[in-house]
């Protein structure tokens, strides 16, 4: 055994007997210890062995079956069981490795990951990658930590172990879900290299429909928060006419209300709310609480965007009802944006601010800054109309590093000159306001929305 590399899972296992003999060298044995001491599966081993050893200090061989015979010679030469055999003998679920691994830092979880046959599962990746998506809309950190664990696991998979094309597949909706989760978290750089790498991948896999339509679906959303519309459409129809080849009815809506709600940001709300009007039927008849209420919230966002604030405002009754059902707080929160945005178009501007300054607080803990920089330009309108130039100058300080950072290159420049306009401001005349409410027009239309509600979350 090495004493200046880390030792493996293999290596531990090489020589568990002498350094339970206190033969090892004190380099080796240091090595051996510190390895056990960041390495679960292989602390579970070493007690394992321990427990065995005292099992036969009180047993003789003629009482042993032999297959317990065959198992104990195995356990002591160090073979290891298999995945199988390991995750069954120490009764460990998917669920349980996941809540054992989630517990270490991402870096130890890749190194444990590779070290160690159990955790190279398909059931433990796709465990990994559901909760991810589920978590998408709640917690996108934690979110993203997941599906990275998923495409770690994905990665370490042997393909030749399992059916030609599944661990291809796996990689490739992995690297998908990875992708969603760096969009949501507004690391639209990372989301684009995660789902290239899907893109990719399906176009070596076993040719699963369903895949290949969850990497179309999922990388047009993302083109859709570059404000790459054309290529964003191209994509969501792809993946709707797959879903509609494999009868899978669910992502029919699922997929054609992200579509309609990317309709409504490229400026086209009325047509948004037709094609919302259309699926509101199949939504509610799926029985699915949270998509009804993604229906109908984003149905109010475009009815809000087409100047019919008072059929929007009809629609909040069924929503808060919903809401109350789901119990999902960035809904929640993005819908406290979008009575906001009703309270503007009523002239409540008070009402309006508190609410802009609550989600912006939110989306601020929840470290989302492309969200953080979006409800900033809502408040920015309030103080524009106000005329409060101290906080209008303060607030665009704020955006210009948030925008910045952001790495939309060219989507991004209007937002950026409204900034650095607001930013020269001492005195509010007729004609600057003028000047700096189409320049914020232009950054709200360029920058994108955040308001609707999306099921890709």
């Amino acid at each position: 055994m090495s004493t200046r590399e880390s030792v493996t899972c293999s290596q531990f296992k090489d020589v568990v007997t002498e350094y339970l003999e206190d033969a090892l060298a004190r380099e080796d044995r240091e090595s051996f210890e510190s390895h056990k001491d960041r390495c679960g599966p292989c602390q579970d081993f070493l007690t394992e062995i321990v427990d065995c050893i005292e099992d036969l200090g009180g047993l003789r061989v003629d009482s042993l079956t032999p297959e317990r015979q065959a198992e104990l010679v195995a356990l002591l030469h160090g073979s290891g069981p298999s995945e199988k055999e390991v995750n069954s003998s120490l009764g460990a679920s998917p669920e349980e490795m996941l809540l054992e691994l989630m517990t270490h830092s991402p870096e130890q979880r890749v190194m444990m990951v590779e070290n160690s046959e159990r955790f190279k599962s398909v059931e433990l990746c796709q465990l990994a990658l559901n909760r991810g998506f589920e978590l998408g809309a709640q917690d996108p950190s934690q979110a993203l930590e997941l599906t990275s664990l998923a495409v770690v696991i994905a990665e370490s998979l042997r393909e030749e172990s399992l059916p030609p094309g599944l661990v291809i597949d796996l990689r490739a909706k992995a690297y998908a879900l990875k992708g969603n989760s760096s969009r949501i978290g507004s690391d639209l750089v990372g989301a684009e290299q995660a789902l290239d790498r899907a893109s990719e991948l399906i176009s070596t896999g076993s040719n699963d429909l369903s895949v290949q339509a969850t990497v179309h679906a999922l990388q047009g959303s993302l083109f859709a928060e570059q404000l790459k519309f054309h290529e964003a459409f191209a994509c969501l129809d792809r993946a709707i006419v797959i879903y509609r080849q494999i009868g899978d009815t669910a992502e029919v809506v699922r997929t054609s209300l992200v579509m309609a709600m990317h309709q409504a940001n490229s400026g086209r709300p009325r047509v948004a709310v037709q094609s919302l009007n259309e699926i509101l039927a199949d939504a509610d008849e799926l029985e699915v609480p949270r998509l009804s209420l993604a229906v109908r919230h984003n149905l109010a966002f475009s009815l809000v965007a087409c100047g019919r604030s008072k059929e929007a405002d009809k629609l909040f009754p069924a929503i808060k009802k919903l809401h109350l059902v789901t119990r999902n707080a960035v809904d929640l929160i993005r819908f406290k944006w979008l009575e906001g945005q009703l309270a503007v178009d009523s002239d409540r501007l008070s009402e309006a601010e508190g609410l802009f300054v609550e989600v912006k607080q939110f989306f601020v803990d929840k470290e989302m800054a492309h969200d953080v920089a979006l409800v900033s330009l809502d408040l920015a309108g309030i103080y524009l109309r106000q005329g409060r130039v101290a906080e209008l100058k303060a607030l665009a300080a704020e955006m210009l590093t948030i925008f910045s950072a952001l790495k939309i290159h060219q989507e991004t420049l209007a937002a950026l000159a409204f900034c650095r306009k607001a930013q020269e401001v001492e005195q509010m005349t007729v004609g600057l306001v003028s000047e700096l409410a189409t320049c914020l027009e232009r950054a709200r239309e360029r920058a994108g929305f955040g308001v609707g509600l999306s099921v890709a979350e």
